[in-house]
């Protein structure tokens, strides 16, 4: 299982639609961002079979992100990436140091690096919601 912890911002109105689907849903990427993850290519580029996605967005007058559902990457085809999602109820908040509150505002998709995604404890959500 692939140790990558994705994080996707989504349409708030779209969240039972997406966990339904079995799909990833990319929301709007802004090529002109300047993080690494800019484009659809780039991220399918860098995305494996088995990794963890969460569905979160942020509130930057709260500094938190709301995660409302985990999913693992089962298969990747082309630009389709087929999802096992489950929702999250009660929603978890993650409360990001400042310089990643000012990458959660930025960028609607981004990997977690490592000692964040043991600082927000995602590893133990992932094992939790797929054992």
């Amino acid at each position: 299982m692939s140790s990558q912890i994705w994080r996707f911002s989504y349409d708030q109105d779209s969240l039972k639609e997406i966990t339904e689907s079995g799909k990833l849903v990319f929301p709007e990427i802004n090529p002109h961002i300047s993080g690494k993850h800019n484009s659809i290519e780039k991220i399918i580029e860098d995305m494996s079979v088995g990794c963890f996605v969460i569905l979160a967005n942020f509130k930057s007058f709260e500094n938190t992100g709301t995660v409302r559902a985990g999913g693992i990457v089962i298969d990747i085809s082309g630009y389709d990436v087929s999802v096992r999602w489950k929702r999250i109820i009660p929603s978890i908040s993650l409360h990001p140091h400042k310089i990643g509150a000012e990458q959660w505002e930025r960028e609607n998709v981004f990997l977690i690096n490592a000692p964040r995604a043991k600082e927000f404890k995602l590893d133990a959500l992932r094992k939790k919601l797929f054992p």
